[in-house]
């Protein structure tokens, strides 16, 4: 019973953890390996347009005008994925798109195939798509392609199955299947074992967030560049989970590890686009954010809104200061950002002294030198 709840608790772990997306792609342009693996994504993505051109030639490729002329638009849709690969490092969204893109492609590929076999053989495919997801994106992500990969395959196999040669269908399928499941947790292996670099340095080893090294990092990289012609503002909003020892004391640490991955995840999907979210430790996260400057208080309580909301029973106390971007001198934007964390800390003392759950602003005034 205990060994089930064990694994119960590791499967809710691994699927409300945060994708990967952020701290492996700043890994990356750190050691200057972003171009090297734009080069290579591209590189399989045009090999893999290739195919169905090729294949245009076999008696085994694609029959009839329909599954032809979808096979060379599919062609067409991979040459440009690669292209939007040379072009630059794509956002997390760009990324997922292309994930799903090429899902749905190689489904395609297996249901326009003109023999059995070439769809079964074109589910292989599978095993790269898993193996970036895993790498870079969330469980969720990985999930849904892994549950594609397992339909797609066993429906090729079930038409090789249906051609009269099941032991070829069964032999077939199953080792495709290992191959695609090997890839995705092979990338997670490398993925752990990149953060005994990456993450001891920069990130939070727990949620994947940046820890207070890379938030200062950050924040500093997102104050420099903040156009000052705006009437921008830098938000430091410093969340701290209300009654979170109890939590624990009650349920488990596993459980409050669930937690604050849930609660990670949360505030990076209500957090604006120029922000950056961090873990402090224990049950305290720290976010900069740049906003209008009648919205840092809405700011906020958003974040205070995305931990409340969560089926967790659990609640946050928010305090949050705010300076112009324009007041922040570039020799004095490291002593500012101390400042606004400090001021930020103040103001959540004073919601949790309130009650918690509440949001609690304090004025703050950059550093000149």
């Amino acid at each position: 019973m205990q060994n089930d709840v064990g694994v119960a608790a590791w499967v809710r772990r691994w699927w409300h953890q945060p994708d990967q997306y952020d701290w492996l792609s700043d890994y990356l342009a750190a050691r200057h390996l972003q171009r090297l693996s734009r080069l290579l994504i591209a590189s399989v993505v045009v090999v893999l347009g290739v195919v169905p051109i090729v294949m245009l030639f076999s008696p085994s490729g694609p029959q009839g005008q329909v599954h032809r002329t979808v096979a060379i638009v599919m062609s067409a849709l991979a040459f440009g994925g690669a292209c939007s690969w040379l072009a630059g490092w794509p956002s997390r969204r760009q990324s997922a798109l292309f994930t799903v893109g090429a899902n749905a492609g190689v489904t395609i590929a297996v249901l326009i195939a003109g023999t059995p076999a070439t769809g079964l053989l074109a589910c292989a495919t599978f095993a790269p798509i898993a193996g970036y997801v895993g790498l870079y994106h969330s469980s969720k992500l990985l999930a849904a392609t892994l549950l594609n990969a397992l339909v797609t395959t066993v429906f090729a196999g079930v038409r090789i199955a249906a051609a009269g040669d099941t032991a070829m269908a069964i032999g077939h399928v199953l080792g495709l299947l290992i191959a695609v499941l090997a890839l995705p947790f092979g990338s997670q292996l490398l993925l752990h074992l990149l953060s005994l670099d990456a993450r001891m340095s920069d990130t939070d080893p727990l949620t994947g967030l940046r820890n207070r090294r890379g938030y200062d990092q950050s924040a500093l990289q997102l104050v420099a560049a903040a156009d000052k012609s705006q009437s921008q503002w830098l938000a430091v909003m410093l969340v701290d989970l209300d009654r979170f020892k109890q939590i624990n004391d009650m349920h488990g640490h596993g459980y409050g590890d669930t937690v604050l991955l849930a609660v990670a995840d949360n505030l990076i999907r209500r957090s604006a686009m120029d922000s950056v979210v961090a873990r402090l430790g224990g049950e305290e996260f720290l976010i900069a954010e740049l906003t209008e400057s009648n919205a840092p208080v809405a700011c906020a309580e958003r974040l205070r809104e995305a931990v409340a909301e969560m089926p967790f029973g659990v609640t946050a106390s928010v305090g949050v200061a705010a300076v112009p971007i324009s007041d922040i001198a570039g020799t004095s934007a490291v002593a500012t950002i101390k400042q606004l964390g400090e001021s930020a800390d103040a103001a959540m003392y004073e919601a949790k002294r309130a009650g918690g759950n509440q949001v609690r602003y304090r004025a703050a005034t950059s550093n000149h030198n």
